[in-house]
C-alpha cells in the first residue's frame, strides 16, 4: 500500500514536469523568434556597435533550430509550431544568398523590410494556431 502512493506520488511529480518541459518548449521558439524579428527590424536605425551587439544577443544557431525541431516533434506539437521554430533561418538565408551567391545591395532594404513583415504575420498566425486554436489545421 504505502509503495503504491509512493508510486502514485512519483508518477504525478514526473506529469508535472512532463507539462513544464512541454510549456518551455511550446514557447521558447515564440520569444526567440519575436525578439530576432524585432532585432532584424531594428537592424537599419541601429549604429554599427548596437547592431554587433543584438547580433551578439539575438542570433539563433541553426543547430539551436534544429534542436527545437526535434523537441517538437518528440513533445508531438503542431506544425505551426514547427513554422516559429524555423522562422530566425529566413534571414540567414538572406544572408547566405546575399553573401555567396548574389550580392543585394540594391534591394537590400526592400527584401529586409519584406522578410521582417512576412516573419511577423508568420509569427503572430503560427501563435494564433497553436495557442488558440491547438494548432488545428
Amino acid at each position: 500500500m504505502v509503495n503504491q502512493e509512493y508510486d502514485t506520488g512519483k508518477i504525478k511529480r514526473l506529469i508535472i514536469v512532463l507539462k513544464r518541459i512541454t510549456l518551455s518548449v511550446q514557447i521558447v521558439p515564440f520569444v526567440f523568434t519575436a525578439l530576432y524579428i524585432i532585432d532584424f527590424a531594428a537592424y537599419s536605425w541601429l549604429t554599427e556597435s548596437a547592431q554587433a551587439l543584438c547580433d551578439t544577443l539575438f542570433y539563433i544557431s541553426p543547430l539551436v533550430i534544429a534542436a527545437h525541431l526535434i523537441y517538437s516533434k518528440i513533445l508531438h506539437l503542431c506544425r505551426w509550431h514547427r513554422m516559429a521554430c524555423i522562422l530566425p533561418l529566413f534571414p540567414q538565408i538572406v544572408s547566405f544568398i546575399d553573401y555567396y551567391i548574389i550580392e543585394l545591395s540594391e534591394i537590400e532594404s526592400l527584401v529586409t523590410d519584406s522578410l521582417t513583415l512576412v516573419m511577423t504575420i508568420l509569427l503572430l498566425i503560427s501563435a494564433y494556431k497553436v495557442f488558440f486554436s491547438n494548432g488545428r489545421k
